[in-house]
Order: structure tokens, then sequence, then C-alpha cells
């Protein structure tokens, strides 16, 4: 498997099981992105997700839909995950090269800048409903080091929030976290 695809799926796996572990009274707990719940943080993730497979699987161009809370967050999760999973597994796929929501790459580098935000969702969640979540720092500091660089565009764009200040030997998990607006 590419490796790029590997750290992707790597994170949507930790979004899963966080969602797994959710308790059904906690869905509609507020979560660290603001004006959102724990339930809008998973419509919204479905459809970030529905939009790169849609783009994979087509080679069109799609922005993510504007999401709508599902009665069953679970339910709509794996609506999502098991199309995504089966299109990214597709020959040819990932070596497919067009101008992607962050310019010109292959799809495999498109999928590898995508891998922060189910990553960064999956605490999102975890925080909203007492769910513990291991950030890997692998992922973290590869997400870093992706977002790192083109992080002022994500934050005009809204995708994340303003820098939060952590110590300077504060782990690779606390850093990436404090670079996407979150309070570690």
């Amino acid at each position: 498997m590419n490796r790029k695809l590997e750290n992707f799926m790597a994170a949507v796996d930790l979004f899963d099981a966080v969602c797994r572990k959710v308790p059904a009274d906690a869905w509609d707990n507020d979560s660290p992105c603001e004006g959102w719940t724990a339930r809008d943080v998973v419509a919204h993730q479905c459809e970030v997700l529905d939009a790169l497979a849609h783009i994979a699987r087509t080679g069109e161009w799609a922005r993510p839909g504007k999401p709508d809370p599902p009665g069953d967050p679970v339910a709509r999760w794996e609506e999502t995950r098991g199309p995504l999973v089966a299109t990214l597994g597709q020959p040819g796929v990932l070596e497919r090269e067009d101008k992607y929501w962050f310019g010109r790459m292959d799809m495999a580098t498109f999928v590898s800048y995508v891998q922060w935000d189910p990553l960064t969702h999956a605490w999102d969640i975890g925080t909203a409903t007492g769910v513990e979540v291991k950030l890997p720092p692998e992922l973290c500091r590869i997400s870093h080091d992706l977002i790192g660089g083109r992080a002022e565009m994500f934050r005009k764009t809204g995708r994340i929030g303003p820098p939060v200040q952590v110590p300077e030997d504060a782990s690779i998990v606390d850093r990436y976290l404090a670079l996407v607006g979150r309070q570690p």
C-alpha cells in the first residue's frame, strides 16, 4: 500500500474507532469546534471525505457539502467510510494527477493533505464526548509538517483556528493540536 494512503487510513481508522466508542447520549455535547456538537463534527467529516471520494472516483472537482447533522452519526459515518476505502483502493487512483483543493498534485499527495482532518476531528469528538483518544505522534508530525507550511492559508479559509501557545518542549502531539487551533 502507498505510504501516504497508509497514513490517511490510519487517521480514518482512528476517527472510526472514536466514533464507535461514543456513548449514545454524548453526540450532542459541544465540541472544541466553536458552534459544533460532536454530531456536527461527524457530519462535517462525512461531507469532506464524501467529496474526496467523489473526486477520486470520478476525477470531477467537488467541495464538501453543507453538513447535515445525522440522526445516527455512526450509521452516517459508515455510509462514508465504506465507499471511501473502496474508491481509494482502486488501481491507478492514487497516481491520478490534477488540481485538487490544495493545488496541482497526485491523488496520493492530496489524500496526505486531507489526513489532518480525520486525525484532528477524532480528537475533537473524543474531547467532546469523554472518549480517550491517543493521537499517533508520527501522524501528528506528518500532519504538522504538511499543514505548517500552509497554516495561514488554512486559517484564512477557516479550516483551522488561531494557533495556541504551547511550551517549546511540548510533544509533537501537543504542538500539532496547537498549530490547528486546539488547546492540548
